[in-house]
């Protein structure tokens, strides 16, 4: 049995353990300060991090300053095993901390019809004003949740299902908590410059305001009734954040593993399921045992535990976050999440404002028009040749690629004409997968040889594929070469390949041994490439591969006759061999075809 992805392997125990130990203090130095909307738990862990990478601090515990895939790097397996399984935790714990006794039935339908023009047209636009300055639409999605729903905590929540990379999780909650402390600066004197009374000013705080301290914090600022207004209203926001994680789940299925049908079931993360189960057991449970004392208990030892596990996957994206890569990438973020918070804080005013001058007819064009506008908005930003072109402008700078803009960007050149070598080694130097993308690769069930198991993500009409190889700790090939061309880079762990030459009939010659560094691009051409890799020390490897067109033959597979350990070879040794058809999956000639995986095992 092989271990479940969520149990921690020895390996991530050094990683996690700093990203905890980064996280608690955050926890500890927010409860030592004074209370203020200012200052969260997320927002200071994200800072102690940072400040940990980018000053000596780094050195001291032997830190890297990482690549996109956080390699080479000790810590490496622990970060990535807090930014997948400990974010997912803490979701599903989140479901536990919604409160569905605040709501009266008169704010409450005020609240629903405010959202859901609000709610829908904030998303449009964010990903039109993403598409017209060419931000991904990951990083859109984070900044559109976070501006529509609860703050960070919806940036971490969205960020597995969105596929975005770490910094722009990291990157969005920064913009998200800015915009959050200018509320407070700015919403009392527009409420009171336009009249609203305390009431519903402190609506409108729990409807625009990101984060749920500071939204609170401003509807208090109005007086009367105003914080707890607010929080009635926010809190019907965090109740949105199941059914927008369906909707966004549906929306962005297309990311996995190629020509595997899927129902609506199928593409719902499991942390998802466990949100939505561990939330209505809340509902059911305030209305049964609310003022039972262990109840009580279990309600504080679960808001501590998602305290400490978004504390630390802030921590670990702060860890990530150089400074480079922050100031690179927040001033177009910064305008999205601006006009994104501007939006949403000016519709539900303006529907609010039509409200309470008795308006409804006034309120509902407003809501109307916005979501019109919202619409063509996104329309306009997100036709598939509009999308096109800015991934092509994005891969022509040098940005990093998911394996789904890999997959489409290669259609679209395959379409074109045929894939030359210089476009497939630039895609394979950019290719970097991004949150959640790798898990289909880590449980597949599909054998690639002894200790090593693949998926194939994408598959050309000329060929061509893009395929995943995971290798357990210590596994290592036998002596082969491929039925087609390769070109491969690891993405985790450490490879090391052994080449050989022929120098005889039966006999071959090793005459490289080498560790392959991160992001160096490893080729072979075909049945004259021989060589051996295997994963070294104790941590897990996967690579991923471009694998030319079938040459319509098995591969090669070389047997030392005697049979000898190849590990212990040095450049220079002889050894005799026969040959055999390599018959693992993947090299008999049959194409990347076999690597298709079922629905099962690409479970989240």
């Amino acid at each position: 049995m092989r271990r479940p992805q969520w149990v921690p392997a020895l390996p991530d125990l050094r990683g996690l353990g700093l990203a905890l130990a980064v996280g608690s203090a955050s926890l500890a130095l927010t409860r030592a300060l004074p209370p203020s909307p200012l200052l969260s738990d997320v927002l200071v862990a994200l800072v102690l991090g940072a400040v940990i990478l980018n000053t000596p601090l780094r050195r001291a515990i032997r830190l890297a300053l990482p690549g996109p895939d956080r390699e080479p790097d000790e810590y490496a397996p622990g970060l990535r095993y807090t930014g997948k399984w400990v974010l997912r935790l803490a979701i599903v714990l989140m479901g536990f901390k919604v409160q569905t006794g605040l709501f009266a039935r008169g704010e409450l339908v005020l609240v629903a019809g405010v959202t859901l023009a609000a709610l829908p047209s904030t998303f449009f636009l964010a990903h039109g004003l993403g598409a017209t300055l060419n931000v991904r639409r990951p990083m859109a999605d984070l900044l559109a949740a976070g501006t529509m729903i609860c703050g960070a905590s919806a940036v971490n929540a969205v960020a597995p299902v969105a596929r975005a990379h770490r910094d722009e999780q990291a990157t969005a909650i920064a913009v998200i908590s800015l915009f959050s402390i200018t509320a407070l600066l700015v919403f009392r004197p527009i409420a009171m410059a336009v009249g609203l009374d305390p009431s519903v000013a402190g609506l409108w705080s729990g409807l625009a305001v990101n984060d749920l301290s500071s939204a609170i914090a401003v509807g208090t600022q109005m007086g009367g009734t105003g914080g707890v207004m607010a929080a009635a209203a926010k809190s019907f926001r965090v109740l949105l954040l199941a059914p927008a994680l369906v909707v966004l789940s549906l929306l962005r299925r297309d990311a996995g593993p190629v020509n595997v049908r899927k129902s609506a079931f199928d593409t719902l993360p499991g942390f998802l399921v466990g949100y939505v189960a561990l939330a209505v057991t809340r509902a059911v449970a305030d209305r049964l045992v609310l003022h039972h004392p262990t109840y009580g208990a279990v309600l504080t030892a679960d808001r501590l535990l998602v305290d400490l596990c978004m504390a630390t996957v802030s921590a670990g994206m702060g860890l990530h976050l150089s400074l480079g890569q922050l100031l690179a990438s927040s001033p177009r973020a910064l305008l999205v999440g601006g006009g994104a918070s501007v939006w949403m804080a000016s519709v539900t005013l303006a529907m609010l404002a039509g409200e309470a001058r008795g308006s409804h007819a006034t309120a509902t064009l407003i809501g109307g028009v916005a979501l019109a506008v919202g619409w063509a908005s996104y329309r306009g930003g997100n036709r598939a040749e509009v999308q096109e072109r800015l991934l092509a402008r994005r891969f022509e700078s040098g940005a990093p690629l998911s394996l789904g803009e890999a997959r489409q960007l290669l259609d679209r050149v395959e379409r074109a004409g045929p894939l030359d070598d210089p476009f497939l080694r630039r895609v394979m130097t950019q290719l970097h997968p991004t949150i959640g993308e790798l898990i289909p690769i880590r449980d597949s069930p599909l054998p690639h040889g002894e200790g090593c198991r693949w998926i194939t993500y994408w598959e050309g009409k000329s060929g061509w594929a893009l395929v995943a190889i995971a290798r357990d700790p210590g596994a290592a090939t036998p002596i082969h070469a491929h039925p087609h061309r390769m070109l491969g880079k690891a993405i985790e762990g450490v490879l090391e390949e052994l080449r050989f030459q022929e120098v005889g009939a039966g006999e071959i010659e090793l005459f490289s041994r080498a560790v392959l560094g991160h992001e160096e691009l490893v080729e072979a051409d075909g049945l004259s490439a021989l060589h051996v890799v295997r994963a070294v020390g104790r941590r897990a490897a996967i690579d991923l591969q471009l694998r030319g067109p079938e040459m319509g033959r098995p591969g090669r597979l070389l047997v030392a006759r005697p049979p000898v350990d190849v590990l212990t070879l040095a450049v220079g040794d002889r050894l005799q061999v026969t040959e055999e058809s390599d018959s693992r999956p993947g090299h008999g000639g049959e194409g990347a075809g076999v690597g298709r995986v079922s629905v099962a095992s690409q479970s989240l």
